[in-house]
């Protein structure tokens, strides 16, 4: 399109990963087919099968509808930067009665499997016991019952993504948050994969092993909410 003083102007186009992306921009079939594969892999996980699929048939305004459709949701995450993973504060425990109640709660009474601070795993009722007793002593002692005023001995957070994403990338971006933001804290986390939205439940003890209390967490007011990046995917 030529300006009034005759000079060419260049269409509003998005850029991502070196390929621009605007409405005049021609795309290829083979673009189109390689975009609706690897977009129903990484965006509708529910799609996905273990058999290889073919490439769906291109040319058609179907597969053409399906492949922008996977370029606006590249935008908005890569472009616009959209926040993906949401971090918020629920509450907490202030005494061990509490907190073991909310062991119970997010393992489903041992059900689901627990991850510590360590990457270790278990699951089962006789596992929650044993967890209870490594946080009861491990570290400032924590009261069996609360007191009037007793501060809170552990906070729970909840991280989660929209519906649809695949709950292992939920887990792993959870697994990264912990670490860098609760390291030498005991903490637990466990994984909800059962509800439309999966999302990890974390309970981080309040007092680290150098005996620094956790700092500006909420007790689940809006402001406690924080957008944090979607890890990349592993390669498969």
């Amino acid at each position: 399109m030529k300006s009034p003083s005759g000079q060419r102007r260049s269409s509003p186009r998005a850029s991502v990963q070196g390929h621009s992306y605007g409405a005049n921009t021609p795309h290829n079939s083979s673009l189109d087919g390689i975009l609706i594969t690897w977009g129903d892999r990484l965006f509708y996980p529910g799609n996905r099968i273990v058999q290889v699929r073919s490439q769906p048939k291109l040319g058609s305004s179907g597969a053409h509808q399906r492949a922008n459709a996977i370029r606006q949701r590249i935008k908005a995450t890569v472009v616009r930067r959209v926040p993906q993973v949401m971090v918020k504060v629920t509450g907490g425990g202030r005494s061990m009665a509490a907190i073991t109640a909310h062991f119970r709660y997010i393992s489903k009474n041992g059900r689901l499997e627990i991850e510590d601070q360590r990457g270790e795993t278990m699951q089962g009722k006789d596992s929650l016991l044993h967890l209870a007793d490594e946080w009861r002593m491990g570290g400032a002692r924590i009261p069996e019952d609360a007191e009037p005023g007793q501060r809170r001995e552990a906070f729970n957070i909840m991280l989660s993504m929209p519906r649809g994403t695949d709950p292992l990338i939920v887990q792993r971006a959870a697994r990264e948050f912990a670490q860098a933001e609760l390291a030498d804290h005991k903490y637990v986390m466990v994984l909800h994969d059962h509800q439309a939205n999966p999302h990890v439940h974390i309970s981080v003890r309040a007092v680290s092993r150098l005996g620094k209390r956790l700092k500006a967490l909420g007790t689940g007011s809006a402001n406690d909410v924080v957008p944090l990046p979607v890890p990349a995917p592993c390669p498969t």
